[in-house]
């Protein structure tokens, strides 16, 4: 009977240069796929988080509002974007009625002066139709300046097409009445649900890069 050499015990289950270099090929192309899809998805969060940046600075600015004052009294001037405001006035209504993604809403402008005019005041609508008349109290909440803004323009030409008073140029606000921030956390919980989805796959990415580091020294095992 021939007796053939034992394999060392410590030879058995080391891998060839070959396997060696075949895995590490196999996890360096996981890493750049990883990598790629890493910064379409930083790409894409940066664009959507440019799109909302008005709503998400909105939501972390003061709660103070900005009282701009009396209707009347207002001077020509501009007035500050995506900013917390109020304003005591007469507003008429537009006899205009959207319904939006927050429920249906009509839309007034204010009275008393040239300034006045110049802001438009979106308020939530019931289920009564026709045009309302005109109100007078404190409205406040978020002032929008159109020009940022290409969602309101059927609103702004049937305001200039149907309202002599209406300025035929110029910058025009609108103030989202009720909109406080702080008030919905639906933009900040994006942001976070990204940050925390961006942060995962970082780690996942550095995980990869010390598996390809130990692989390449011989620390697999």
């Amino acid at each position: 009977m021939t007796l053939e050499p034992e394999t060392p015990a410590g030879d058995a289950g080391e891998a060839s240069a070959e396997e060696i270099q075949a895995l590490l090929r196999r996890l360096r192309a996981r890493r750049l796929r990883h990598l790629v899809l890493l910064c379409v998805f930083a790409v894409f969060s940066g664009v959507l988080l440019w799109m909302l940046r008005d709503e998400i600075g909105y939501f972390f600015s003061s709660g103070e509002p900005l009282d701009l004052g009396a209707a009347e009294e207002l001077s020509p001037r501009a007035l500050p974007h995506n900013t917390f405001v109020s304003v005591q006035g007469i507003a008429r209504d537009l006899c205009v009625r959207a319904d939006l993604l927050t429920g249906k809403v009509r839309f007034l402008y204010l009275l008393g002066s040239e300034m006045g005019s110049r802001i438009l005041i979106q308020v939530p609508a019931g289920d009564e139709g026709g045009c309302l008349g005109a109100e007078e109290r404190a409205f406040r909440g978020r002032l929008v300046a159109l020009a940022a803004t290409r969602r309101f323009d059927g609103v702004v030409t049937y305001y200039r097409e149907h309202f002599p008073s209406a300025p035929r140029d110029g910058a025009l606000y609108l103030l989202l009445d009720g909109e406080r921030p702080r008030s919905g956390w639906f933009y900040p919980a994006v942001v976070g649900v990204l940050l925390l989805l961006f942060a995962i796959n970082l780690r996942l990415l550095v995980k990869m890069r010390r598996r390809i580091r130990e692989v390449a020294t011989g620390d697999a095992g």
